[in-house]
């Protein structure tokens, strides 16, 4: 075996013969498609973090206090699922390079995430391709190899994918973890490309699917909501998610539908709550193995696969679009969909390659058999039940009674906004128990007070808004009596409904002079973003240094400066 310094293209790192023999037995050292978490300890896990960290880029001088977590020799507390890499495309792209990506998710506080992905050739050992990705503030992280700095898979060539990945917690504490898989390559060069016709955008201003969940017929549809699910009664728990999928696809060979297994199909919807995220398997007692299969079909030619799980409004319990697990929503920033298509049979005995339909576009290039499609987006709910929001006359309506027929006062300016949309859902949160501080109930000096999931957004002064969890006493806030201070903000045991609004119809928000992205409303008397200036800002305040830095660990500094500038 040579050195992949003689690879077929340079912006590939150069291996030396031995770095690339222990990658490859560790590669093959590790159970196929399992996350493993690696001791620190341990000399072969150690140096292997080292090794992927450098290809990664990460420096000690870079990632301080990721280094130290490699040499303190303990590792950090782990829990069952805590930690887990998903395989979601590999394979070529159409430029005939190697190419793959994994989605890495953690459940906990992570405050920094990153990881690093290889792909060699199975045979040969020669690196074909390389990737790594970092997130702050999130527990997702996409990680895909880089098209520019890849090789060509030869014809027939099988790819052995090798990641490691890392998460640091806000309390500094880092978990190393490995994740090992095998890929087909071999598909023709014309790839595998799924036609998607549920869900899709159907409302030109969405940027993402937006998808209603939990909702009765005394909370109308959104009108800029894409798809609606309906319950016959008040859905008092957390709700299980739903989405509709149809489509088809033109495979290399007659379809052997009579020997399709469950086996055969995997789905996930992974939920970005801020700094942790939430895999949501498919909800097995509504969408049944039986149900799955039942939805698949050969099209007018055998070659053609169909499959329908339709959109029909109807609840989780009688729904045929695809019901997923409940989750809570209060903090949802985005919602990715995963659909694998894992080994199709066809007539004969063989079987198509995998292929894949997944949300959250990368600034890279897909493999042929990879299907993008937008983001979900299954709405917050924010304030508290018994929320008084000021209407566009001055009067006041509690939160859980206003709809799309109201319109409410916004701004300092005393002007107004329609109402577009209506969110619900249940909340439970008590921090003695040790569980995350997800309710919090602010005072201002003045005299007002809300009580908001923790990524609910408040504004300081006319154009900046404020993560209510983030606020403490003194710190500026608008309210409808003019500027105030907070006076408390804390941490609260509570179990009950939230509400949220969106705001501006179509007319308003296709305005050169719409607020987007800070819409407001006065909820109790203090001056709220609405549901997209909170999506907004959650984003984008992550990556903001001077309001970040002062808010975590002095010793994660160097660490998250560092994962910002390095995230793709």
């Amino acid at each position: 075996m040579t050195s992949n310094a003689q690879a077929s293209t340079s912006d590939l790192p150069a291996l030396t013969t031995e770095q690339i023999r222990n990658l490859l037995a560790f590669h093959r050292s590790g159970t196929p498609g399992e996350t493993t978490y690696l001791d620190v300890s341990n000399p072969t896990h150690k140096a292997f973090i080292q090794t992927m960290l450098e290809l990664g880029g990460r420096t000690p001088e870079n990632y301080p206090n990721l280094y130290n977590a490699l040499k303190s020799g303990k590792s950090a507390k782990t829990a069952p699922d805590l930690d887990k890499v998903h395989l979601v495309d590999a394979g070529k792209t159409a430029s005939g390079k190697a190419t793959a990506s994994v989605w890495s998710r953690s459940s906990g506080n992570a405050m920094i995430k990153g990881g690093t992905l290889l792909a060699f050739n199975s045979k040969t050992g020669e690196l074909l391709a390389q990737g790594a990705n970092t997130t702050v503030s999130s527990g997702f992280l996409d990680c895909p190899t880089h098209p520019a700095a890849s090789a060509p898979a030869p014809a027939g060539t099988n790819l052995s994918l090798l990641y490691l990945g890392h998460a640091t917690d806000a309390d500094g504490s880092t978990r190393f973890y490995s994740y090992a898989n095998n890929a087909m390559t071999a598909e023709p060069m014309d790839g595998i490309q799924v036609n998607v016709t549920n869900p899709v955008i159907q409302h030109s201003q969405n940027t993402d699917i937006w998808i209603a969940v939990g909702r009765t017929a005394a909370y109308p549809p959104p009108s800029n909501t894409d798809y609606v699910f309906y319950e016959p009664t008040s859905n008092e728990t957390n709700p299980y998610l739903i989405v509709p999928f149809s489509g088809n696809v033109a495979l290399s060979g007659s379809i052997d539908l009579g020997s399709l297994t469950i086996s055969d199909l995997s789905t996930s919807v992974f939920v970005n709550n801020g700094s942790g995220t939430t895999e949501l398997s498919r909800a097995s007692q509504y969408t049944t193995d039986a149900d799955m299969i039942a939805a698949f079909s050969v099209g007018s030619s055998p070659n053609i696969l169909q499959w329908n799980f339709p959109y029909d409004q109807k609840g989780y319990a009688n729904t045929d679009s695809i019901v997923y697990q409940q989750t809570s929503m209060g903090n949802e920033i985005d919602s990715f969909f995963y659909f694998a298509f894992n080994n199709i049979p066809l007539q004969g005995g063989s079987t198509a390659p995998p292929f894949y339909v997944c949300s959250v576009g990368t600034p890279n290039e897909p493999s042929i058999n990879c299907t993008q499609i937008p983001n979900l987006y299954f709405w917050w709910h924010c304030l508290a039940k018994g929320t008084l929001v000021t209407l566009e006359d001055g009067t006041q309506k509690p939160i859980e009674a206003i709809n799309e027929t109201f319109r409410v006062r916004t701004g300092v300016n005393g002007d107004s906004l329609a109402v577009c949309a209506t969110v619900l859902g249940r909340h439970s949160a008590d921090p003695a128990n040790g569980t995350r501080k997800e309710i919090f109930r602010l005072s201002t000096a003045n005299g007002k007070t809300i009580t908001a999931t923790e990524n609910h957004v408040v504004f300081a002064d006319a154009e900046t808004c404020r993560k209510i969890s983030d606020l403490l006493p003194g710190d500026p806030i608008l309210t409808s009596d003019g500027p105030s201070t907070v006076k408390s903000n804390d941490a609260i045991t509570h179990d009950g409904m939230f509400y949220a609004l969106a705001l501006g119809n179509a007319q308003e928000m296709a305005n050169a002079d719409f607020p987007r992205n800070q819409a407001s409303y006065y909820a109790n008397g203090i001056l709220c973003g609405d549901q997209l200036a909170m999506r907004h800002y959650v984003k984008t305040s992550n990556r903001d240094l001077d309001y970040m830095l002062p808010r975590i660990k002095p010793e994660l500094h160097a660490d998250y400066a560092s994962a910002v500038q390095q995230m793709r």
